[in-house]
């Protein structure tokens, strides 16, 4: 339930965010349509752009960077679950040779 709640306010956060950069960028965009020149306008529209694609590539490198953090987690617990079964055999292997030993003896 925690990480339901916590991933529906993430969500809505980013969906606010967006919503309010994307209208301010329309919002400054039409407030300075008079007062800038057609290539004052064209840098402003290209620096809407790069920085859109700035904010864009931020939250999918975060959002790789999460998945891949998982992946390695989940790696190394499996690597770590087989060395245990194995030690859990050697052990057994070991406890059997030990009894044997002692009952013949």
């Amino acid at each position: 339930m925690k990480k339901t709640g916590k991933k529906l306010i993430q969500s809505l956060v980013i969906w606010v965010v967006t919503l309010a950069a994307g209208f301010l960028i329309t919002y400054v965009s039409f407030n300075l349509f008079d007062n800038l020149t057609a290539n004052q306008l064209k840098l402003l529209f290209a620096a809407d752009i790069i920085m859109l694609s700035a904010i864009g590539a931020a939250a999918w490198f975060f959002s790789e960077s999460k998945k891949a953090k998982k992946r390695k987690e989940a790696a190394f617990e499996k690597r770590h679950n087989e060395r245990i079964v194995r030690q859990c055999k050697e052990l057994g292997e070991i406890n059997s040779i030990i009894s044997r030993s002692n009952f013949a003896a």
